[in-house]
Protein backbone atom coordinates (compact mmCIF):
# COMPACT_ATOMS: atom_id res chain seq x y z
CA UNK A 1 0.00 0.00 0.00
CA UNK A 2 1.44 3.71 -1.11
CA UNK A 3 0.63 5.94 1.74
CA UNK A 4 -0.42 9.92 0.24
CA UNK A 5 0.44 11.90 2.94
CA UNK A 6 -1.74 15.07 1.62
CA UNK A 7 -3.43 15.87 -1.28
CA UNK A 8 -0.92 17.55 -2.90
CA UNK A 9 1.27 14.31 -2.58
CA UNK A 10 -1.30 13.09 -5.40
CA UNK A 11 0.04 12.19 -8.48
CA UNK A 12 -1.27 14.31 -11.80
CA UNK A 13 -2.80 13.46 -13.90
CA UNK A 14 -5.20 11.08 -11.48
CA UNK A 15 -5.51 7.56 -12.67
CA UNK A 16 -8.73 5.65 -12.65
CA UNK A 17 -9.30 4.54 -9.23
CA UNK A 18 -12.46 3.05 -7.17
CA UNK A 19 -12.22 5.66 -3.62
CA UNK A 20 -13.71 4.43 -0.90
CA UNK A 21 -14.13 7.65 1.33
CA UNK A 22 -15.02 7.71 5.54
CA UNK A 23 -13.18 8.72 8.88
CA UNK A 24 -12.59 5.04 9.61
CA UNK A 25 -11.67 5.06 13.19
CA UNK A 26 -10.90 1.91 14.39
CA UNK A 27 -11.71 0.49 11.10
CA UNK A 28 -13.97 -1.63 12.46
CA UNK A 29 -16.09 -4.56 10.65
CA UNK A 30 -18.06 -1.35 8.76
CA UNK A 31 -15.31 0.37 7.75
CA UNK A 32 -14.04 -3.11 6.06
CA UNK A 33 -16.86 -4.04 3.89
CA UNK A 34 -16.78 -0.50 2.88
CA UNK A 35 -12.57 -0.97 1.98
CA UNK A 36 -12.92 -4.46 0.56
CA UNK A 37 -15.91 -3.66 -1.83
CA UNK A 38 -13.39 -1.17 -3.13
CA UNK A 39 -10.94 -3.46 -3.39
CA UNK A 40 -12.98 -5.85 -5.41
CA UNK A 41 -14.42 -3.43 -7.56
CA UNK A 42 -11.11 -1.96 -8.34
CA UNK A 43 -9.95 -5.72 -9.26
CA UNK A 44 -12.57 -6.04 -11.28
CA UNK A 45 -12.18 -2.84 -13.39
CA UNK A 46 -8.56 -3.18 -13.40
CA UNK A 47 -8.11 0.21 -11.94
CA UNK A 48 -6.86 1.26 -8.70
CA UNK A 49 -7.95 0.84 -4.85
CA UNK A 50 -7.65 3.84 -2.75
CA UNK A 51 -8.93 4.82 0.58
CA UNK A 52 -10.17 9.03 1.01
CA UNK A 53 -9.90 10.12 4.84
CA UNK A 54 -8.29 12.81 7.26
CA UNK A 55 -5.62 13.57 9.60
CA UNK A 56 -8.09 13.77 12.23
CA UNK A 57 -11.50 13.37 13.48
CA UNK A 58 -13.53 16.45 11.69
CA UNK A 59 -14.90 17.31 15.17
CA UNK A 60 -11.85 18.08 16.70
CA UNK A 61 -11.63 20.87 14.34
CA UNK A 62 -15.69 22.06 14.12
CA UNK A 63 -16.30 21.16 17.58
CA UNK A 64 -13.44 20.05 19.66
CA UNK A 65 -15.99 19.96 22.99
CA UNK A 66 -17.63 16.88 21.47
CA UNK A 67 -14.84 15.79 19.74
CA UNK A 68 -14.68 11.83 20.61
CA UNK A 69 -11.68 9.53 21.81
CA UNK A 70 -9.91 7.79 19.24
CA UNK A 71 -10.11 3.85 18.41
CA UNK A 72 -6.96 3.99 16.73
CA UNK A 73 -3.81 5.95 16.66
CA UNK A 74 -2.70 7.35 13.02
CA UNK A 75 -0.39 4.25 12.66
CA UNK A 76 -2.77 1.13 13.64
CA UNK A 77 -5.56 2.84 11.61
CA UNK A 78 -3.04 2.44 8.35
CA UNK A 79 -1.80 -1.03 9.31
CA UNK A 80 -5.65 -2.12 9.10
CA UNK A 81 -6.28 -0.65 6.01
CA UNK A 82 -2.79 -2.09 4.33
CA UNK A 83 -4.05 -5.80 5.54
CA UNK A 84 -7.04 -5.24 3.70
CA UNK A 85 -5.30 -5.12 0.35
CA UNK A 86 -5.80 -1.28 -0.73
CA UNK A 87 -3.35 -0.08 -3.78
CA UNK A 88 -3.18 3.50 -1.79
CA UNK A 89 -4.07 5.41 1.75
CA UNK A 90 -4.64 9.29 1.15
CA UNK A 91 -4.59 11.16 4.28
CA UNK A 92 -5.88 14.69 3.47
CA UNK A 93 -5.16 17.74 5.96
CA UNK A 94 -9.02 17.96 7.91
CA UNK A 95 -8.34 21.96 7.76
CA UNK A 96 -10.81 24.91 7.34
CA UNK A 97 -10.30 25.47 3.56
CA UNK A 98 -11.47 21.53 3.03
CA UNK A 99 -13.72 21.81 5.76
CA UNK A 100 -15.51 25.17 4.24
CA UNK A 101 -15.70 23.27 0.68
CA UNK A 102 -19.67 22.84 -0.60
CA UNK A 103 -20.88 19.24 -1.63
CA UNK A 104 -20.32 19.17 -5.42
CA UNK A 105 -16.99 20.91 -4.88
CA UNK A 106 -15.47 18.37 -2.78
CA UNK A 107 -16.71 15.72 -5.56
CA UNK A 108 -15.55 17.75 -8.34
CA UNK A 109 -12.49 18.87 -7.22
CA UNK A 110 -11.10 16.79 -4.95
CA UNK A 111 -13.15 12.85 -5.82
CA UNK A 112 -12.82 13.76 -9.47
CA UNK A 113 -9.95 15.28 -10.05
CA UNK A 114 -7.62 15.08 -6.99
CA UNK A 115 -8.12 11.42 -6.83
CA UNK A 116 -9.50 10.02 -9.81
CA UNK A 117 -13.07 8.32 -9.09
CA UNK A 118 -14.65 5.81 -11.32
CA UNK A 119 -16.17 4.18 -8.38
CA UNK A 120 -17.00 5.48 -5.08
CA UNK A 121 -17.92 3.46 -2.05
CA UNK A 122 -19.42 4.91 1.20
CA UNK A 123 -21.81 3.73 3.95
CA UNK A 124 -25.01 4.53 3.36
CA UNK A 125 -25.09 7.12 6.45
CA UNK A 126 -22.30 8.93 4.63
CA UNK A 127 -22.39 12.88 4.67
CA UNK A 128 -19.71 15.32 3.44
CA UNK A 129 -19.02 18.58 2.52
CA UNK A 130 -19.87 22.35 4.38
CA UNK A 131 -22.57 21.66 7.30
CA UNK A 132 -22.20 18.14 5.88
CA UNK A 133 -24.83 18.74 3.49
CA UNK A 134 -23.86 16.37 0.96
CA UNK A 135 -25.60 12.75 1.30
CA UNK A 136 -25.68 9.73 -0.68
CA UNK A 137 -28.93 10.99 -2.29
CA UNK A 138 -26.36 13.60 -3.54
CA UNK A 139 -24.19 11.51 -5.04
CA UNK A 140 -26.21 9.02 -6.13
CA UNK A 141 -27.84 12.26 -8.17
CA UNK A 142 -23.88 13.43 -9.48
CA UNK A 143 -23.24 9.81 -11.03
CA UNK A 144 -23.48 10.89 -14.61
CA UNK A 145 -22.43 14.11 -14.49
CA UNK A 146 -18.75 13.77 -12.92
CA UNK A 147 -18.54 9.80 -14.31
CA UNK A 148 -18.12 7.95 -11.29
CA UNK A 149 -20.49 4.47 -9.76
CA UNK A 150 -21.86 4.71 -6.38
CA UNK A 151 -21.96 1.81 -4.15
CA UNK A 152 -23.45 2.67 -0.66
CA UNK A 153 -23.20 0.26 1.75
CA UNK A 154 -25.71 -0.34 4.54
CA UNK A 155 -24.32 -0.85 8.06
CA UNK A 156 -23.20 -4.40 9.19
CA UNK A 157 -24.59 -5.98 12.05
CA UNK A 158 -22.92 -7.52 14.86
CA UNK A 159 -25.49 -9.25 17.38
CA UNK A 160 -28.04 -7.60 16.53
CA UNK A 161 -26.58 -3.90 16.08
CA UNK A 162 -25.21 -2.02 13.66
CA UNK A 163 -21.70 -1.58 13.88
CA UNK A 164 -20.37 1.89 14.24
CA UNK A 165 -17.24 3.76 16.12
CA UNK A 166 -19.78 5.33 18.97
CA UNK A 167 -21.40 2.06 19.74
CA UNK A 168 -17.49 0.95 19.55
CA UNK A 169 -16.32 3.77 22.24
CA UNK A 170 -19.81 2.93 24.54
CA UNK A 171 -18.98 -0.46 24.98
CA UNK A 172 -14.81 0.02 25.87
CA UNK A 173 -16.15 2.66 28.29
CA UNK A 174 -18.65 -0.07 29.76
CA UNK A 175 -15.86 -2.79 30.21
CA UNK A 176 -17.84 -4.43 27.58
CA UNK A 177 -13.51 -5.49 25.90
CA UNK A 178 -15.19 -8.81 24.27
CA UNK A 179 -18.51 -7.13 22.54
CA UNK A 180 -15.70 -4.33 21.79
CA UNK A 181 -13.67 -6.85 20.18
CA UNK A 182 -16.43 -7.97 18.14
CA UNK A 183 -17.65 -5.14 16.91
CA UNK A 184 -14.45 -4.10 15.14
CA UNK A 185 -13.58 -7.24 14.15
CA UNK A 186 -9.51 -7.23 15.73
CA UNK A 187 -8.02 -6.61 18.67
CA UNK A 188 -7.95 -3.29 21.04
CA UNK A 189 -4.86 -2.01 21.48
CA UNK A 190 -3.70 1.41 23.68
CA UNK A 191 -0.85 2.87 22.89
CA UNK A 192 1.83 4.95 24.81
CA UNK A 193 5.09 5.42 26.76
CA UNK A 194 6.22 3.71 30.38
CA UNK A 195 6.48 6.87 32.46
CA UNK A 196 8.06 7.04 35.54
CA UNK A 197 5.05 6.50 38.88
CA UNK A 198 4.91 6.47 42.41
CA UNK A 199 6.46 3.59 43.05
CA UNK A 200 3.48 2.53 45.18
CA UNK A 201 3.05 -1.06 42.90
CA UNK A 202 7.14 -1.66 43.67
CA UNK A 203 6.07 -0.90 47.70
CA UNK A 204 3.55 -3.50 47.61
CA UNK A 205 5.52 -6.12 45.83
CA UNK A 206 3.99 -5.52 42.05
CA UNK A 207 6.15 -3.01 40.15
CA UNK A 208 4.12 -1.48 37.36
CA UNK A 209 4.75 0.28 34.33
CA UNK A 210 2.63 3.40 33.81
CA UNK A 211 1.22 3.71 30.21
CA UNK A 212 0.95 8.03 29.60
CA UNK A 213 -1.44 7.27 26.10
CA UNK A 214 0.29 8.32 22.57
CA UNK A 215 -2.88 9.37 21.30
CA UNK A 216 -6.15 10.55 22.60
CA UNK A 217 -7.14 6.78 22.42
CA UNK A 218 -10.23 5.50 24.43
CA UNK A 219 -9.66 4.36 28.10
CA UNK A 220 -11.56 1.43 29.02
CA UNK A 221 -14.16 1.37 32.41
CA UNK A 222 -11.91 1.76 35.26
CA UNK A 223 -11.00 -1.60 37.09
CA UNK A 224 -8.84 -4.35 36.81
CA UNK A 225 -8.11 -6.15 33.52
CA UNK A 226 -6.03 -9.17 32.44
CA UNK A 227 -3.91 -7.85 29.60
CA UNK A 228 -1.86 -8.52 26.97
CA UNK A 229 1.30 -6.18 26.49
CA UNK A 230 3.28 -5.62 23.65
CA UNK A 231 6.76 -3.79 23.69
CA UNK A 232 8.62 -1.78 21.71
CA UNK A 233 10.58 -4.89 20.72
CA UNK A 234 7.65 -6.61 19.04
CA UNK A 235 7.64 -8.93 22.46
CA UNK A 236 4.20 -10.21 23.95
CA UNK A 237 3.79 -10.45 27.74
CA UNK A 238 0.82 -11.29 29.78
CA UNK A 239 -0.47 -9.05 32.84
CA UNK A 240 -2.35 -7.86 35.12
CA UNK A 241 -3.75 -3.83 34.65
CA UNK A 242 -5.15 -1.27 37.03
CA UNK A 243 -7.17 2.11 35.50
CA UNK A 244 -8.25 4.46 38.34
CA UNK A 245 -7.52 6.60 41.01
CA UNK A 246 -5.66 4.10 43.17
CA UNK A 247 -8.61 4.91 46.38
CA UNK A 248 -6.50 2.66 48.79
CA UNK A 249 -3.49 5.63 48.85
CA UNK A 250 -4.80 9.13 49.19
CA UNK A 251 -3.56 11.40 46.76
CA UNK A 252 -2.56 8.46 44.04
CA UNK A 253 -3.87 10.36 41.41
CA UNK A 254 -5.10 8.64 37.74
CA UNK A 255 -3.22 5.71 35.79
CA UNK A 256 -3.02 3.31 33.73
CA UNK A 257 -0.66 0.63 35.81
CA UNK A 258 0.12 -2.67 34.38
CA UNK A 259 2.28 -5.61 36.54
CA UNK A 260 3.58 -7.33 33.83
CA UNK A 261 4.29 -11.23 34.77
CA UNK A 262 7.46 -13.06 34.50
CA UNK A 263 8.99 -10.02 33.78
CA UNK A 264 11.95 -7.60 35.53
CA UNK A 265 13.56 -5.10 32.85
CA UNK A 266 13.93 -1.33 33.18
CA UNK A 267 11.22 0.02 30.23
CA UNK A 268 11.04 3.30 31.14
CA UNK A 269 10.66 5.74 28.07
CA UNK A 270 9.79 2.65 25.73
CA UNK A 271 6.68 2.59 23.84
CA UNK A 272 4.29 0.06 25.17
CA UNK A 273 0.68 -1.22 23.94
CA UNK A 274 -2.15 -2.90 26.29
CA UNK A 275 -4.95 -5.16 24.64
CA UNK A 276 -7.30 -5.61 27.50
CA UNK A 277 -9.05 -9.62 27.29
CA UNK A 278 -10.98 -9.35 30.05
CA UNK A 279 -12.30 -7.04 33.36
CA UNK A 280 -11.55 -9.21 36.38
CA UNK A 281 -13.19 -6.59 38.89
CA UNK A 282 -13.94 -2.91 39.72
CA UNK A 283 -11.42 -0.68 41.26
CA UNK A 284 -11.77 -0.78 45.15
CA UNK A 285 -10.75 0.70 48.53
CA UNK A 286 -9.40 -1.57 50.53
CA UNK A 287 -8.97 -0.86 54.40
CA UNK A 288 -5.14 -1.37 54.11
CA UNK A 289 -2.29 -1.76 52.15
CA UNK A 290 -1.76 -5.57 53.43
CA UNK A 291 -5.66 -6.05 52.04
CA UNK A 292 -4.62 -4.56 48.48
CA UNK A 293 -1.27 -6.35 48.24
CA UNK A 294 -3.11 -9.86 48.85
CA UNK A 295 -6.10 -8.66 46.42
CA UNK A 296 -3.51 -7.89 43.89
CA UNK A 297 -2.21 -11.49 44.60
CA UNK A 298 -5.36 -12.93 43.77
CA UNK A 299 -5.69 -10.78 40.64
CA UNK A 300 -2.38 -11.43 39.62
CA UNK A 301 -3.33 -15.62 39.58
CA UNK A 302 -6.50 -14.96 38.24
CA UNK A 303 -4.67 -13.03 35.03
CA UNK A 304 -2.63 -15.37 34.17
CA UNK A 305 -5.17 -18.48 34.21
CA UNK A 306 -6.96 -15.80 31.86
CA UNK A 307 -4.22 -15.10 29.24
CA UNK A 308 -3.14 -18.33 29.04
CA UNK A 309 -4.39 -19.89 26.22
CA UNK A 310 -3.01 -16.79 24.61
CA UNK A 311 1.03 -16.88 25.34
Amino acid sequence: MKLFDGLASLPRPAEPATVAIGTFDGVHVGHQAIIRTAVTDAAARSARSLVFTFDRHPADLLAPERAPDYLSTPSQRAAHIAALGVDGLVIARFDHDLASLPPEAFLEEIVRDRLGATAIVVGDNFSFGRNRAGTVALLEACQDRLGYRLTALPPVMVDGAPASSTRIRELLRAGEIEEAERVLGHAYWLEGTVVPGRRLGRELGFPTANLARAWRQVVPLDGIYAVRVRLDDGRELSGACSIGDRPTVDGAGRSIETFLLDFDEDIYGSAMSLRFVRRLRSELKFESLDALRRQMALDVVESRRILADLE
